[in-house]
C-alpha cells in the first residue's frame, strides 16, 4: 500500500516535470516561430544563455557565445543605439524591433562555418528585448535575420509620428519600397496626398486634447486607405501621403472620410477644408532609379508647396519636371560660384574657461534667403560641391591675407567629405596651401558630411598631408551619426566639434552627460580638443567645462556677423531659467 502510494507520487512528479518540459518546449517553439536566436543577458552585460542559430549568425556554438559581452556581437556603430534601448527598458516592458547588424566571428577571423560556408562581414538582423517582473537582472533578447518586411517594420516602429503615421524620411523610403514591389508584381499603385487647409484655426477651436484625438483618428483613416499600414506618412504638419492600389477613387473616398471626421470633431460643425491630389505611380518608361527619384521629388514638392501646386499626374511627368528644374538649379548655382555671389558670416569659437576667442568659423550665406544647408546638399548631390568648396577656400585665404597686418584672424572653413575624396580638388587645394604657407597655424578646415566619407584611408592621407603643412583639421557634427567613433579612430584630427543636440540635452539628460564625458576622456587621451555647438545658456558652460569640453560655439558666445567681432563674451550671461 505504501509502495503504491510512493509510485503514484513518483508518477505525479514525473508528470509535472513532463508538463514543465512540454510547456518549455512550447514557448521555445513560439519564440523560434519568429526568431532565429534567443539570448539571456545578465546585469553584468554578459550572455548567460544562448539557443538557436548561433553558428549561422555568430559563427560559434551556444557554449562559445555564453560568457561573451552581448554588445560585442553587434557592429560598433549600432552599439550606442542598443545601449540606449536597453537602458530605458523597465520591467514588464519591451523594446524593438530595431534594425541592426551583427558581425560574425568568422567574418573577422576568415574561418568558415562547419558547413564550409563563409559568413559575410556583417549581417542585418532585427533585435528585440524585454524585461520580466521579478527577473529584473536579466534581459531576454531575440535576434532574427532581417528580410524586407521585417526591416520595413523595424524602421516603421522607430519612425512614427504622433498619429501613428511614418515620419517624412521613413515614408519616402517606404513609398519607394512599395513602388518597387508593385512594379515587380506587375501591380499598378497610386500615391495620394492630403492637405488640411486652415488647420491652425481648426486646431484652436478643438483645443489640445480634442485635436490629439482627431489627429490620431485621421492617421487611422489614412493607414486604412493605404496598401499596408507602413505605406502612409505625415510629410508636414498638415500634409500627408499614402500609397494605395490604383483606381476605385481611393483618394476621393479618404478625403470624404476625413472631411466628415473633421466636421464631427468641430464644435461648430464647420470642420476644415481637405484637399487631395493623386499621382499615378505606374512609370513604365522610367527605370526603377528614375521612378524612385520622381517619387521623392513629388513628396518633397508637396511638403514644401502643398497639393495645389502639384501639376504632375504621374511619376513620368514628375521626373521630367524634376530634370528641368535640376538643370535650371545647376546653371544658377554654377553662376553663383563663378561670380562669387555668396558671403561669409563669421561666428566665434570661444575658450570656455578664459572666454577668449580661439577662432572664427566662416559660415556660408547666399542671396535671396536661400537655405545654405539645402543649397550645399544640392551641390553635393549633383557633383558641384568641389567647385564651391574651392571657391570658399580661395575666398577665405584672400580675406585672411587682406587682414594679415592690420588685424590677423584665425579661421575655420568647411569642406565636404565628398571634396576630400576628390583627387583633383585635393591636388588643387594642396597647391593653394603651398602658396600661402604663412597661414599655417591660423587656417583650419572642418570636415562636414562625414557620413559621405566612404574611403577613410584616402581621407586620412589627405588629413595627414594638410597637417604636415601646418593646417589643423576638425571633425564636424561628431556624435550625429552612429559611425562617428569609427571616423575618430581612422582620422588624425586636432579638433572634434560635438553635435549641438548633446549640448541642448545636457542639463536634462544624465545619459547625454555620461556619453559626453566618455567622449571628452577619449579625446583627451588622443590629444584632441573638443568644441561644443549650440551653447545658448550660461549653465551649459559650467556643465560643459566640468565634463572636459574646451571650446564652445553658439548665440550665447557670439552670433554670426558679416565681419569678425572680437569683443570678449561676458563672463555671465543668460541663466538656464532664461532670465
Amino acid at each position: 500500500m505504501v509502495q503504491a502510494k510512493e509510485n503514484r507520487n513518483v508518477e505525479l512528479v514525473l508528470s509535472e516535470a513532463e508538463q514543465l518540459r512540454e510547456q518549455r518546449d512550447r514557448f521555445l517553439a513560439f519564440a523560434f516561430a519568429s526568431s532565429d536566436l534567443l539570448l539571456e543577458v545578465g546585469d553584468d552585460s554578459l550572455i548567460r544563455y544562448a539557443v538557436g542559430a548561433t553558428n549561422q549568425l555568430l559563427g560559434g556554438s551556444p557554449q562559445e557565445v555564453v560568457g561573451q559581452g552581448w554588445l560585442d556581437l553587434f557592429v560598433e556603430e549600432d552599439r550606442p543605439l542598443l545601449v540606449a534601448k536597453i537602458g530605458n527598458l523597465a520591467p514588464g516592458k519591451r523594446c524593438g524591433p530595431v534594425l541592426v547588424s551583427v558581425r560574425p566571428v568568422q567574418a573577422s577571423s576568415g574561418r568558415a562555418t562547419g558547413g564550409g560556408r563563409r559568413l559575410p562581414e556583417t549581417m542585418k538582423v532585427v533585435f528585440s528585448a524585454c524585461r520580466i517582473p521579478d527577473h529584473e537582472d536579466v534581459i531576454y533578447c531575440t535576434v532574427t535575420v532581417a528580410n524586407i518586411a521585417q526591416a520595413k517594420a523595424a524602421r516603421a516602429t522607430a519612425q512614427r509620428s504622433d498619429n501613428g503615421l511614418l515620419d517624412r524620411a521613413a515614408f519616402e523610403e517606404a513609398a519607394v519600397e512599395t513602388l518597387e514591389a508593385a512594379r515587380a508584381a506587375g501591380q499598378d499603385v497610386e500615391i495620394t496626398f492630403i492637405e488640411f487647409v486652415g488647420a491652425a484655426g481648426f486646431r484652436e477651436r478643438l483645443g489640445g486634447e480634442r485635436w490629439k484625438a482627431f489627429y490620431a483618428d485621421a492617421g487611422n483613416v489614412l493607414r486604412d486607405g493605404a496598401i499596408d499600414a507602413d505605406s502612409a506618412g505625415a510629410i508636414a504638419d498638415d500634409r500627408f501621403g499614402f500609397v494605395h492600389p490604383a483606381g476605385a477613387s481611393v483618394g476621393s473616398e479618404i478625403r470624404r472620410q476625413l472631411d466628415e471626421l473633421a466636421r464631427a470633431f468641430d464644435p461648430t460643425g464647420a470642420g476644415l477644408t481637405v484637399e487631395e491630389a493623386t499621382v499615378a505611380a505606374s512609370a513604365g518608361e522610367l527605370t526603377s532609379e528614375e521612378a524612385a527619384q520622381a517619387l521623392v521629388y513629388t513628396i518633397n514638392k508637396v511638403a514644401a508647396q502643398g497639393t495645389a501646386n502639384l501639376a504632375a499626374g504621374n511619376l513620368a511627368a514628375s521626373f521630367h519636371e524634376q530634370v528641368m528644374e535640376t538643370q535650371d538649379r545647376i546653371a544658377a548655382f554654377k553662376a553663383v560660384v563663378a561670380a562669387n555671389r555668396f558671403d561669409f558670416a563669421f561666428q566665434p569659437i570661444v575658450d570656455l574657461e578664459s572666454r577668449e576667442i580661439s577662432h572664427f568659423e566662416a559660415l556660408t550665406r547666399f542671396a535671396h534667403g536661400e537655405s545654405p544647408y539645402q543649397t550645399i546638399v544640392f551641390a553635393e548631390d549633383v557633383g558641384l560641391i568641389q567647385d564651391f568648396d574651392m571657391a570658399c577656400c580661395r575666398r577665405a585665404i584672400a580675406f585672411m591675407a587682406e587682414r594679415a597686418e592690420s588685424s590677423p584672424i584665425n579661421l575655420a572653413v568647411n569642406l565636404s567629405g565628398l571634396s576630400l575624396q576628390n583627387d583633383t580638388f585635393v591636388e588643387t587645394l594642396m597647391a593653394l596651401l603651398g602658396q600661402h604657407g604663412k597661414l599655417a597655424g591660423r587656417l583650419m578646415f572642418e570636415a562636414t558630411e562625414s557620413s559621405r566619407m566612404h574611403d577613410l584611408e584616402r581621407v586620412s592621407r589627405v588629413f595627414q598631408a594638410m597637417k604636415k603643412l601646418g593646417f589643423s583639421m576638425c571633425l564636424d557634427d561628431f556624435g550625429a551619426g552612429a559611425a562617428s567613433f569609427q571616423y575618430l579612430r581612422a582620422l588624425e584630427v586636432d579638433y572634434v566639434k560635438i553635435d549641438g543636440t548633446y549640448t541642448r540635452r545636457l542639463l536634462s539628460s544624465d545619459r547625454d552627460s555620461l556619453m559626453l564625458r566618455n567622449l571628452c576622456d577619449l579625446c583627451a587621451d588622443l590629444k584632441v580638443k573638443t568644441i561644443a555647438e549650440m551653447v545658448e545658456l550660461n549653465d551649459q558652460i559650467g556643465k560643459l567645462r566640468s565634463l572636459g569640453v574646451h571650446l564652445g560655439q553658439g548665440y550665447l558666445l557670439g552670433q554670426p556677423a558679416p565681419q569678425p567681432v572680437f569683443a570678449r563674451p561676458p563672463a555671465r550671461a543668460r541663466a538656464a531659467s532664461g532670465d
